[in-house]
């Protein structure tokens, strides 16, 4: 599949795979199960080598929100409490079986500390892709976030339920069928 994070385009993901299976140990998490809790120090990363994760909040009515996939081949992990140290912002839950080998913060931290222009690079990459799913919430229809996300994912839907992804997309799941069935029969 695609890249679902484009500034995994932009980072050598061979590199992470490497360091994290050499300094790394494999873990299993269950559908269901927690790598990382909103509240709490981030402890670890790692890089997803079998199933994908969700980055969620809890709006103050107690709704949980997507926010972001971690899929198969990627990492996994909130980068800006790992580099700073600070209690997570988001939980970070497996929705499917999954395999990830884990390394700790200490060790990424460890790494960036030691290359400043790594760290940049990363710190930027996500910030472009904040940026711009930020600025598409204001100048793209859900209909048209849903095609660039389709045609730059296309097999995304193997691996995520319309839920998910509609919680992604900021809109209801309703809203998100009505979208899907004007696509494929052209009616409104």
């Amino acid at each position: 599949m695609a890249n679902f994070n484009p500034y995994i385009d932009k980072i050598d993901m061979d590199f992470w795979r490497e360091l994290c299976t050499k300094e790394g140990k494999l873990c299993h998490y269950k559908k269901g199960e927690y790598f990382l809790h909103r509240g709490e120090r981030t402890k670890y990363f790692g890089f997803i080598e079998l199933g994908y994760f969700k980055y969620t909040i809890i709006d103050t009515d107690g709704n949980e929100h997507i926010t972001g996939l971690a899929l198969c081949n990627t990492l996994a992990g909130d980068f800006y409490s790992s580099i700073r140290n600070e209690l997570s912002l988001v939980d970070l839950k497996a929705m499917t079986d999954s395999d990830v080998w884990v390394c700790s913060t200490n060790f990424l931290r460890q790494i960036l500390k030691e290359n400043i222009e790594l760290r940049c690079f990363i710190a930027e990459e996500l910030f472009r892709q904040s940026h711009g799913r930020y600025l598409n919430l204001y100048r793209q229809s859900p209909k048209e976030r849903y095609l660039e996300l389709i045609e730059r994912c296309p097999d995304l839907l193997q691996d995520i339920t319309l839920k998910d992804l509609a919680s992604y997309l900021q809109i209801t799941p309703t809203y998100l069928s009505r979208i899907r069935k004007e696509i494929t029969f052209g009616k409104k």
